[in-house]
């Protein structure tokens, strides 16, 4: 009998080892189960930011489109302004030459009216 006593001692003992075994598992099990969870949850909350951003993206690559149209836009008035300015001052030297060359003029009449008016009280010029 005392073989049939050691032996169910055994098998409560097993019993008893498999029973901790098995509730330590369970709280394995339960963690991983958590951590899963929170590892979903993590998921979703970066797919969601995710899409968000992909939104953001859309919006900043619209908003850049439209800086890089007037950016251009404004290249290319600039662009006119300058062709318009060297216009202008190319107009401008021209206009100085010419109002240098009458200025020349002017002096060389006014010279020789003086000279004319000089001749005539010098007696010059009777007829």
């Amino acid at each position: 009998m005392n073989s049939s006593n050691d032996r169910l001692d055994r098998i409560e003992a097993i019993l008893a080892a498999t029973a901790i075994q098995q509730q330590a598992n369970t709280t394995a099990i339960d963690r991983l189960t958590d951590r899963v969870d929170r590892i979903a949850m993590q998921q979703q909350a970066n797919s969601e930011a995710i899409g968000r951003l992909e939104v953001q993206t859309q919006a900043n690559t619209i908003a850049i489109d439209r800086l890089i149209q007037r950016f251009e836009g404004l290249a290319s008035a600039i662009q006119s302004h300058q062709e318009a300015l060297r216009l202008v001052s190319r107009q401008h030297n021209e206009w100085r030459e010419q109002m240098r060359i009458i200025q020349t003029e002017i002096r060389d009449l006014w010279q020789y009216l003086n000279n004319q008016l000089r001749n005539r009280g010098n007696g010059g010029g009777q007829n």
